[in-house]
């Protein structure tokens, strides 16, 4: 029979017993919660369920999760990432404790261990995104412990958020977007800059235009062939990405929902059709200027895809030259987002014009814009139904008299 016994913490522990051994199977908020899990327990043994190994080391089980049940369902590139994660974001903490001792005051000191982390200019060093990412990742591991392996009752993680005043003030600092007048202005630059090399071939401004009014990543624009491009409706379905030894090789989206097929407005449609005749005239005139095998749309002279890195350094000089904030690549898909919000664009369509995979990604990415829409339309809202009530009719008509 299980032993329950209340905590100076003011939780309570359940005990049961095994083969003559009585061990604890972990500490509870109630003495309720306790016996309903010790009754799970009890319920294994008595029916000769094995009760997996509980004193495996975390690490073990950690690398379990990742080679044996992550490894060969999901992307190479997403795997990498998982396995830096673990590496050194979460095994220096956990790796050579016994899974069963970690317990949620732990992971709290952990997470907040990151949020306190200062770089040498004294800013936060690990952003809100990040430490969601480290946080998701151990909350899989341990999700894995409990349903996979069943060799936890009960998971510490569940239910663990980052902090709410954290969140709000590093989300607001990460979006990075151009206000309208900011994105004319480097546009306005770009449609006039003559590279000195080849003057016709204005690759950077269709590259930021397009960006700009689609919304794409950077890896799926690079990617991009005159093929999906069908009248005013563009194909989304490869990006690009780079190997270990950063040889540049085409892959799968991030996600299913990231296929998508979306459409292009006129203008930009005029803009693209002029740059796929520039291209051509370039390649016919200078015989050094060679065409891509794969028919992609920003190409080099040498006729290769671009790079990320590359694409990153002309921007910022281009930023520099334009007299315009240099925000990363990332913020003309962040632009796109938050201008069509602003201009009255519904949650649904911005969500799957950027191939998230449901509105809740959106609604949290672009958390102000998104509040300040609603509050707008509430104030539609009010102002439309607004009435005033019979008594303050007649006052309002008395005094008239």
């Amino acid at each position: 029979m299980a032993t329950y016994r209340k905590l100076k913490s003011g939780n309570w522990q359940a005990r049961v017993s095994k083969d003559g051994e009585e061990f604890s199977i972990g500490t509870f908020r109630t003495k309720k919660e306790a016996q309903i899990e010790a009754a799970a327990v009890e319920e294994k043994i008595y029916y000769g369920h094995t009760l997996n190994d509980r004193d495996r080391i975390f690490e073990d089980v950690a690398n379990e999760w990742l080679f044996e049940h992550k490894k060969n369902s999901v992307k190479d590139s997403t795997f990498e990432q998982l396995e830096v994660i673990v590496r050194l974001h979460i095994l220096p903490f956990f790796g050579n404790k016994r899974i069963m001792l970690i317990k949620r005051p732990e992971i709290n000191r952990w997470l907040n261990k990151y949020a306190e982390k200062k770089d040498n200019d004294g800013n936060v060093k690990y952003s809100y995104g990040a430490r969601l990412k480290y946080l998701s990742v151990l909350k899989s591991i341990f999700h894995y412990a409990v349903y996979d392996l069943e060799i936890l009752e009960k998971d510490p993680t569940l239910k663990l958020k980052i902090p709410v005043k954290d969140k709000t003030v590093q989300i607001n600092k990460e979006i990075k977007y151009y206000n309208l007048q900011e994105l004319n202005q480097l546009l306005d630059f770009m449609e006039n800059y003559k590279h000195q090399r080849f003057k016709e071939y204005r690759l950077y401004y269709v590259l930021i235009y397009l960006l700009s009014q689609t919304g794409l990543r950077i890896s799926e624009a690079l990617a991009l062939r005159w093929t999906d491009i069908d009248g005013d409706m563009l194909t989304v379905e490869r990006q690009t990405s780079r190997d270990k030894n950063n040889q540049l090789k085409l892959t799968s989206l991030k996600t299913t929902s990231s296929y998508r097929t979306i459409k292009l407005d006129e203008d930009l449609i005029k803009e693209v059709n002029r740059f796929k005749l520039e291209q051509n005239q370039v390649i016919l005139k200078y015989k050094s200027f060679k065409r891509n095998p794969d028919g992609i749309i920003f190409q080099n002279y040498l006729g290769n895809y671009l790079t990320p890195s590359t694409v990153r350094e002309s921007i910022q000089k281009y930023c520099k030259w334009a007299d315009v904030e240099y925000k990363g690549t990332h913020v003309f898909r962040h632009t796109h987002a938050v201008l069509s919000l602003e201009a009255g664009a519904s949650i649904f369509y911005v969500s799957k014009r950027l191939g998230h995979k449901d509105t809740k990604e959106t609604t949290k990415t672009y958390l102000d814009i998104t509040e300040k829409i609603e509050e707008d339309e509430l104030n539609k809202f009010a102002s439309y139904t607004k009435r005033k009530s019979k008594s303050a009719q007649n006052r309002h008509d008395s005094y008239s008299l």
